[in-house]
């Protein structure tokens, strides 16, 4: 079952304060630290929410992580997260430990799975940072989000 636009509008807007709290956090706390890039961009996601006219329409972002993101399966929870939520592109490591996606929905649904992201890699302690984020041209007819090798 799909969620509808108003409830993902709602937990994207919700999950704030949490997200806020989450900014600030300390090791071993079990927050999730964000960098400032990352709540850069979700800023301009949560910008686009209240328009209802831009509320709907996918954005595409090139991206690309750091921290311990390879042999934890960062690729895998981001492609489960994503099906879940009916998003699409890819994602794959890289030679210098890093992992670069590509990833297509709404903003609604890009905030909600940047969270969600956030949440699944609390319980291990470790850092996903955010280094480059890049708002690239929406593909047309793409129906899945991959893993790549």
């Amino acid at each position: 079952m799909e969620p509808s636009s108003a409830s993902m509008i709602q937990e994207a807007r919700m999950g704030l304060i949490d997200r806020i709290k989450a900014w600030g956090g300390s090791p071993g706390d079990g927050a999730q630290p964000r960098s400032p890039l990352e709540r850069e961009l979700i800023e301009r996601l949560q910008d686009a929410l209240p328009d209802p006219s831009r509320a709907g329409e996918p954005m595409r972002f090139r991206m690309r992580f750091t921290g311990l993101v390879q042999g934890m399966g960062f690729r895998w929870t981001n492609m489960g997260l994503a099906r879940e939520r009916g998003l699409t592109g890819w994602v794959r490591n890289l030679d210098d430990g890093s992992v670069e996606m590509e990833i297509q929905g709404t903003p609604g649904e890009l905030i909600v799975h940047l969270d969600r992201l956030h949440d699944s890699y609390r319980r291990y302690g470790n850092r996903i940072w955010l280094e480059e984020a890049e708002r690239i041209e929406p593909v047309d007819g793409e129906d899945e989000f991959d893993a790549r090798y």
